[in-house]
């Protein structure tokens, strides 16, 4: 059996990253995968992508790792969300853009593990935390397990192997250390929740393990929630210049 510590959505949050990275190292997971959005919102951006190119050793491209490479990107994002996309390209080096160009937005781990970002719908970016949004998804997922970010919340979708409807869908929000089966007859959407700025009024630190052995046995999707200190990230946010709701919804897990 493999165990994968799975993380995403760490928003330049050094001081949420190093917290999980300890549970990580206690719970002995054999690989990390990170599923995007390293950089943007938050003040340590250069810290966080060196930390992941240095721990993690599978990773995925998100919305805000390609805005920090296209700044026509920009345009898709809220006043807030561009203000740090900006500052966040100046902090960045030749060697960080060079990283964040040559990241994947999908990787596929053997015949039943998919890695992205947002969705597995192609040449798409979508939020996917209901159930319509899981119908979409479903149609672009051959493979059983696909684990994605992007939403800040900790999911799990779960459907057949046929067409998905949103009668045959089951929906779950993990719960903090609740082992989650994903049944091998069925296929999922298993999201971690985010590291750095959690939105579902928890403002811990979220995280998961996958525990996988074969396509055709039984995995387990176990999210976890670890403490940080917010203060400190508030802190650094604030002494950064960023907008000041950057540092406040840390907080307030929103």
């Amino acid at each position: 059996m493999s165990r994968y510590g799975v993380i995403s959505d760490i928003h330049s949050n050094a001081h949420a990253l190093m917290a999980v990275y300890d549970r990580l190292g206690e719970m002995k997971v054999d690989e990390i995968i990170c599923l995007g959005d390293i950089v943007g919102y938050g003040p340590a951006p250069a810290q966080c992508l060196d930390l992941v190119l240095d721990y993690c050793h599978e990773v995925v491209r998100g919305n805000h790792d390609e805005a920090a490479l296209d700044p026509n990107l920009g345009k898709y994002f809220n006043n807030a969300a561009l203000a740090a996309l900006n500052w966040t390209r100046d902090q960045l080096g030749a060697r960080h853009l060079i990283a964040l160009s040559h990241m994947k937005t999908r990787i596929k781990l053997g015949d039943a593990l998919l890695l992205v970002h947002d969705t597995p719908a192609l040449h798409e970016s979508a939020y996917v935390h209901e159930v319509e949004h899981a119908v979409v998804a479903f149609e672009s997922l051959d493979e059983g397990i696909c684990l994605h970010g992007h939403t800040h919340l900790p999911t799990v979708f779960s459907t057949n192997q046929g067409k998905a409807t949103a009668e045959n869908i089951t929906f779950q929000v993990p719960t903090d250390g609740e082992p989650i089966v994903l049944d091998p007859t069925q296929r999922h959407l298993c999201n971690p929740g985010a590291v750095g700025q959690p939105r579902d009024s928890d403002p811990r630190a979220s995280f998961a393990l996958l525990e996988y052995t074969a396509p055709e046995a039984e995995a387990i999707f176990t999210v976890h929630r670890t403490e940080y200190d917010i203060t400190a990230a508030q802190e650094a946010t604030e002494k950064a210049g960023l907008p000041v709701i950057l540092a406040d919804r840390l907080s307030m897990g929103a």
